[in-house]
């Protein structure tokens, strides 16, 4: 599956700007020039009304999972579930069919993969205490301007109260010191002679101190820095860093030595460093920065970023808005926060605060893309009109998100590059989930091209793994909404070769967390292709898998308003494979009975979670415990499943045909129960949307 990177033509289309509305609020959208792209709609340029982001039920609600389809008999008052399981094992579709072409961004060119150093960020640390290093009786932070006099005698110069004053030592070629005040702020040593690395930290006692690299001008290593003991190394030359990870410490030679107080921002330093390898490492950092200095926006932002990948929503959006009001005017800090409130759903206010960024005067280029993405992603989880935009804005911050990465040697460059694999995901899931034409076409070139692009930043930096695991996981959310879903055997072999060659890289148990929530996301959405493609076997065994991976993880993760819903929607699936394949309606309602809790709670809508999901899983429940004589709970379950369909038909989310099933089978447990009244309700008002229809 791992193929070199594919050439494909990239179309430049003209954009313009329409608005649109999500969450009753107004949001900058794009629309395509070119209409034969395919993914332009006249919706997108009027004003809809006001759309409600979460649904909510007002009586029990029961999410659940969609496209099941149940064994009963076909009879004039039996219950139809809600079907779509295929009665044929569909091929993969063919990637080269020409249209349509995503606007695509160029391939980058792979370099040498740097080394990994999360193992021994793991070692080092462990006893490592803060304290500051003393120079000839000299502290930094501690000592007065009357302790260096006392200690090394008269400066060179004369003015004994500059800010800084320099000295000369024996075998140093200076000695400078600066003040804040009175109190020593800083000792710059520089060496006679340049000595190696290595000798160097062995000689200040710095071998259990994990260095943090202070890089400039496109990756250059100018220095390391040990945050424990407020030393900073400077090297004689400019090093690559490629060549600090390959090269042993022996080789590099250092000339100058800065001791400074302990401070937040040799922490933060190595928390940048280290926040892909090594998050834990980061996240003590990042917390130690700001006993420090309490008012790092900087370290905010970052123990956000750490806080959201590990499924902390609340505390991420504590820590984004706090950076956020500590400094008001940066735009990234501002981006973050809106990506944790759509994280917590609260889907307004981060349009609002996403439309703050794109109307900024000084939006940057890099931050003018990553904002278009997540507005795209918010008009996803909107109604069908607003989702139309989402296409658009992905494609507008394709267009800007390909220049910047055509330099991958710059910081920006390699973060559009990222970008770019992100969007590229983003535009094949929603093309499965719209009702587009040629999608079966589309969808599978999208992937392709976010798996190119992940591919040439890997081979970059091997540290960006976890983006080949991103593109698996995504391949199969998108395939479980096409009609003809793929085989996702071969994604699961991609996705758990990954996992396990990530492993191999790191014992840091937050990233460990990541590798083992995604890989079980990969096997639930296999689960709900396989039972779609009529192979019970391999679903029950994939849904297995993921109930081992995701179980406790989910427990760690229940700040996130649809986690609960995942692990029921994943027990649901279990028992939809015994319903359907194996008309085994006991086994089916086990499932259905760890499901239930999980699924009461109303959910918001969530790249997750959606409203035909939710309300076709319930309707599908209700017959298996109908099924069982469970008649009481079955209408429970199945009005449960109509209240939430009816919301969502109400919103604009789903079309009033997804009522017919769910009323018919409602009538037809009233009638049997001998309820004339509400049987002959929901009689007539399958008949009258039927009606409608034709």
């Amino acid at each position: 599956m791992r193929g070199g990177i594919h050439q494909i033509i990239r179309r430049c289309c003209a954009h313009n700007l329409v608005h649109g509305v999500l969450g009753g609020l107004v949001i900058l959208t794009v629309q395509p020039g070119n209409a034969e792209e395919g993914y332009g709609d006249d919706h997108c340029r009027t004003k809809n009304p006001p759309e409600q982001s979460i649904v909510v039920s007002t009586d029990r609600m029961h999410p659940g999972e969609s496209n099941i389809a149940m064994a009963t008999d076909k009879n004039r008052e039996s219950l139809e579930p809600i079907a779509n399981v295929l009665q044929h094992t569909p091929d993969l579709a063919k990637p080269e069919l020409a249209e349509p072409i995503p606007n695509l961004a160029n391939p980058i060119a792979p370099k040498k993969g740097a080394d990994n150093t999360s193992e021994k960020a793991s070692k080092k640390n462990e006893q490592a205490q803060s304290e500051v290093i003393s120079f000839e009786g000299v502290t930094p932070g501690i000592s007065h301007r009357r302790d260096v006099f006392r200690a090394w005698g008269d400066p060179r110069s004369e003015e004994t109260t500059a800010k800084t004053l320099e000295y000369r030592f024996d075998k140093f070629q200076a000695v400078e010191v600066s003040f804040d005040g009175d109190i020593v702020d800083a000792i710059l040593v520089r060496l006679e002679k340049s000595i190696p690395l290595d000798v160097l930290v062995s000689r200040l006692n710095l071998d259990d101190i994990l260095p943090a690299d202070l890089t400039v001008d496109q990756g250059h290593v100018l220095a390391q820095a040990f945050p424990e003991r407020g030393v900073l190394l400077r090297f004689t030359d400019k090093i690559e860093s490629e060549e600090l990870s390959e090269n042993s410490q022996k080789s590099l030679r250092v000339d100058e030595i800065i001791i400074q107080p302990i401070k937040a921002t040799s922490f933060i330093l190595r928390a940048e460093n280290e926040i892909n390898l090594n998050p834990s490492q980061s996240q003590k950092d990042l917390k130690a920065a700001l006993q420090l200095d309490h008012t790092s926006a900087h370290a905010c932002w970052l123990l956000a970023e750490i806080e959201m990948r590990r499924g902390k929503a609340v505390a991420a959006e504590r820590y984004a808005a706090e950076a956020t009001e500590l400094e008001p005017e940066n735009l990234a800090f501002r981006l973050q926060w809106a990506r944790c409130l759509r994280q917590l759903a609260f889907y307004d206010r981060a349009v609002e605060e996403t439309r703050r960024i794109l109307e900024s005067p000084s939006l940057e280029p890099l931050l003018h893309a990553e904002a278009l993405y997540e507005m795209g992603m918010l008009a996803s989880l909107s109604s069908k009109k607003v989702a139309l935009s989402a296409i658009p804005l992905h494609q507008k911050s394709i267009e800007i998100a390909t220049e910047l990465a055509a330099n991958p040697n710059s910081q920006i460059g390699r973060a559009a590059s990222q970008l770019l694999v992100e969007v590229h995901l983003a535009m094949a899931v929603e093309i499965a989930h719209g009702a587009l034409d040629k999608k079966m076409e589309a969808v599978p070139r999208w992937i392709e091209r976010a798996s190119a692009l992940a591919e040439g930043i890997i081979a970059e930096e091997e540290s960006q793994l976890h983006l080949r695991l991103k593109v698996a996981v995504s391949a199969l959310a998108a395939a479980a909404s096409l009609d003809k879903p793929i085989d996702p055997l071969l994604w699961i072999e991609e996705a758990e070769q990954t996992a396990k060659l990530m492993r191999k890289f790191t014992r840091d148990p937050i990233l460990r967390d990541q590798i083992n929530w995604k890989l079980g996301l990969a096997y639930f959405q296999a689960a709900q292709i396989e039972h779609r493609r009529s192979a019970p076997e391999s679903a029950l065994r994939l849904g297995k898998l993921a109930d081992a991976k995701l179980i406790d993880l989910a427990k760690q993760r229940d700040e996130l308003p649809d986690t609960a819903y995942l692990m029921g929607r994943l027990y649901f699936q279990m028992g939809a494979v015994h319903a359907v394949h194996e008309n085994d309606h006991n086994l089916a309602c086990e499932w259905y009975d760890q499901a239930v809790d999980r699924l009461l709670n109303p959910v918001p809508v969530t790249t997750m979670a959606t409203p035909q999901q939710h309300g076709d899983a319930l309707v599908s429940m209700g017959v298996s415990y109908w099924e069982t004589g469970h008649r009481m709970q079955a209408i429970e379950v199945t009005k449960s499943g109509v209240k939430l369909i009816e919301q969502a038909v109400k919103s604009g989310l789903l079309t009033s045909e997804t009522l017919v099933i769910p009323y018919n089978n409602l009538a037809a447990m009233y009638r049997a129960e001998g309820e004339t009244e509400p049987a002959t309700k929901y009689t007539q008002l399958a008949q009258k949307i039927s009606s409608t229809q034709h």
